[in-house]
């Protein structure tokens, strides 16, 4: 027998929440986010009226396989998120510093580029092929980038 919480997600998927409604809302945040922070509009209710439009617009086009891409990205994503996790707490428990060690933009680069990695992988869920090839010239310029982060990026 089937657990309760296959079924809750079993029938909110045959209800459309993973195909619309969430697809739908997260396009309505982001484009309301944005337009606010940006202030195009001075009136709340038309950015309301705006984000509400292109989120039914982006879901009307993309429909289906942008709930499949939301899902492997942000599966993916959980699924990185918990391993820096673990390193945290692995450097903490070592008496190691989190706020030092985030400081250094070295960092940042390396949580870019996880990002990236991990929009590419939600990406081969819808056969977008990335051969071996392309993965190595993306490794090779990517310590590329670091080699002249390292070099150049300290001299002042």
């Amino acid at each position: 027998m089937a657990d309760p919480f296959s079924i809750l997600v079993a029938n909110l998927n045959a209800l459309g929440f993973f195909g619309f409604l969430l697809p739908w809302i997260f396009m309505f945040a982001v484009t309301y986010g944005l337009l606010a922070k940006a202030k195009f509009f001075e009136d709340t209710k038309i950015v309301g009226v705006i984000s509400l439009v292109l989120a039914f617009f982006v879901v009307g086009f993309g429909g289906p396989w942008l709930a499949g891409f939301f899902v492997n990205l942000f599966g993916y994503a959980a699924i990185i998120i918990a391993g820096l996790l673990v390193i945290v707490l692995f450097i903490t428990m070592s008496g190691g510093s989190i706020g030092k060690f985030f400081d250094n933009k070295g960092v940042a680069a390396i949580l870019v580029g996880i990002g990236i990695i991990v929009f590419f992988i939600a990406m081969g869920g819808f056969s977008v092929v990335v051969s071996d090839a392309v993965i190595g010239i993306i490794f090779i310029i990517i310590i590329m980038a670091i080699a002249v982060y390292f070099i150049a990026g300290n001299s002042k």
